[in-house]
C-alpha cells in the first residue's frame, strides 16, 4: 500500500502472506515521513510478524521507531484462558479472544468491537457503519466496493474519537483504501498485489 498524506506519497506499508501446513504468517513493513514546513511531523519505521494456527491468531510481535522513540507489541493467545497476554509499550495486560490487531489487511478489522493497536498494544473499541456502495478506481483499474466508516475510542463513552474511511473490494474482500484527517489528510491505498509460486 502506498502511503499518501495531503495527496503526496510519503512512504509504504508492505505486508507478506506465508502459508505453511497449519499456520498463517502475516509480516509487514510500515515506513513514512510526515514534514511540515521540511519538520518531521511523524516518522514510523516499523516491522511485525502475526503468526496464525488454523485461523486463530496465537503470535504477534512488532517494533517500531516514531519520532525517535522506541514502541513495541508481543502478544500472546493463552488459549488455556482463551485470552490475550499483551505486553506493550502502551498497555500490558490482558485482552479478549475476539480482539483484532488493527492491521489493514485484515478486513475482519470491520468485524471487530476491540482493536489492539499494533505498535503499542493499547486497546480501542470501535463501532463500524456501513456507508455505501461505491465504483473505486485506482490507477487504471474499477473496483466494486462497499464503504464503511470506523468510529475509534479509547473508551466506550469517550467523546474524543478518530473515524476512519476503509473501501473493500466485494469480490476479493480486499481493503483496497483506507483514508482519514490527522494533521492532514491520509490515505493508504493498494498500490499492487503479486503472487509468489
Amino acid at each position: 500500500m502506498d502511503i499518501l498524506r495531503n495527496g503526496k506519497k510519503i512512504g509504504y506499508n508492505k505486508y507478506n502472506f506465508i502459508a505453511e501446513n497449519d499456520f498463517f504468517i502475516v509480516k509487514n513493513e510500515t515506513n513514512f515521513v510526515a514534514k511540515v514546513i521540511g519538520l518531521n511531523l511523524l516518522s514510523i519505521d516499523s516491522s511485525s510478524t502475526e503468526t496464525y494456527k488454523n485461523g486463530k491468531l496465537v503470535k504477534y510481535k512488532s517494533r517500531t521507531i516514531q519520532n525517535k522513540k522506541t514502541k513495541y507489541n508481543d502478544l500472546t493467545f493463552n488459549e488455556k484462558n482463551n485470552i490475550y497476554n499483551i505486553k506493550g509499550s502502551s498497555f500490558s495486560g490482558i485482552a479478549p479472544s475476539d480482539a483484532l490487531v488493527g492491521n489493514w489487511w485484515n478486513h475482519n478489522i470491520l468485524q471487530s468491537e476491540i482493536i489492539i493497536s499494533p505498535l503499542s498494544g493499547s486497546l480501542k473499541f470501535q463501532e463500524v457503519y456501513f456507508l455505501s456502495k461505491e465504483i473505486l478506481k485506482i490507477e487504471k483499474k474499477i473496483y466494486d466496493t462497499s464503504r464503511f466508516k470506523i468510529v475509534m475510542k479509547k473508551k466506550i463513552d469517550d467523546k474524543k474519537k478518530e473515524e476512519f474511511n476503509v473501501w473493500l473490494d466485494n469480490k476479493s474482500k480486499i481493503v483496497l483504501k483506507v483514508s482519514y484527517s490527522k494533521f492532514g489528510d491520509w490515505e493508504y491505498i493498494v498500490k499492487n498485489i503479486k503472487k509468489k509460486n
